[in-house]
């Protein structure tokens, strides 16, 4: 079974900044985006999440991980988390100057430190060597490799973390 895409909030501001359940219509993983829709009818704490396209603003999905079937040694990691379609998540506006961390699974493509992530086809962030003129746009600083210790009866592989600043949204 393939890694989900995880997220990492490196910034201490997330928490303060602006929040927002959403509810999409396709199945999403940590550290997806997605463009912040209108409030649902009859539920003013719920607005939709759209698919972007290019140079969308762009709210990141960083819902708390929560796995209820953990049966098998390994199957209860971050790196199986996903949310299904339907299911209302928790999402945050990225705004300038933040700072997280996307593992690879969540870009499509490969990211170039020193370029950008910008919207991208679906609700996976996508490489660009440019600046877009407007929507939501940030410089990829680093990459961490987080774990993957070999342990006694299993193998695992690091979570390579691609650590962006956002530059606009």
């Amino acid at each position: 079974m393939a890694n989900k895409s995880v997220v990492r909030l490196d910034d201490a501001r997330f928490p303060n900044a602006d929040t927002f359940s959403v509810r999409a219509e396709v199945e999403l993983e940590n550290g997806f985006v997605g463009k912040l829709g209108e409030i649902e009818e009859g539920n003013a704490d719920v607005r939709a999440l759209e698919t972007p396209v290019a140079e969308d603003s762009l709210v990141l999905i960083a819902n708390p991980a929560i796995i209820y079937d953990n049966g098998r040694q390994g199957s209860g990691l971050e790196v199986n988390y996903f949310m299904e379609a339907g299911k209302v998540v928790r999402s945050y506006n990225p705004r300038p100057t933040f700072v997280f961390g996307v593992s690879k699974e969540g870009i499509n493509g490969t990211a170039v430190i020193g370029e950008y992530l910008v919207a991208g086809a679906g609700h996976k962030l996508a490489p660009s060597a440019t600046l877009p003129a407007k929507g939501f746009a940030a410089k990829v600083v680093r990459e961490d490799a987080v774990g993957g210790m070999l342990t006694i009866n299993t193998t695992q592989t690091p979570v390579v973390y691609v650590v962006v600043e956002v530059v606009q949204n």
